[in-house]
């Protein structure tokens, strides 16, 4: 089995950075040649996405929904605690999957994993 993580710090939406990032997330979940254990740990502006309740006006991608499906695929979802406490956001803005992290962790998550993905 693969253990991937990738961290992701751009905005979620006004480039296409965490929307790749994800598909490359989804798709790894979705092939069949080999298990992957995939851990994302959302930083900076990326912790926007995981905002419970968001839509899209021109409905070509949502990233929240790419998150819960994720989630739904035992993706474990961390937000970067100094990030989230950066923009003012509190933990019940987020969708019930994604989880308040630090840096001790993603360190350790970066240790044992085969493959960091930095997006």
């Amino acid at each position: 089995m693969q253990k991937i993580v990738i961290t992701l710090s751009g905005s979620p939406y006004g480039t296409e950075h965490m929307f790749n990032a994800l598909r490359t997330a989804l798709a790894l979940k979705d092939q069949d040649q080999q298990q992957v254990e995939l851990k994302l740990f959302l930083m900076s502006d990326s912790v926007y996405g995981a905002i419970k309740g968001q839509s899209t006006p021109d409905f070509s991608y949502n990233i929240v929904q790419m998150l819960e499906i994720l989630a739904e695929q035992n993706v474990e979802i961390q937000l970067c605690k100094t990030c989230v406490e950066a923009r003012g956001l509190t933990s019940n803005q987020f969708i019930d999957a994604a989880e308040v992290g630090t840096m001790p962790g993603l360190t350790r998550w970066i240790l044992a994993a085969d493959k960091v993905i930095a997006a």
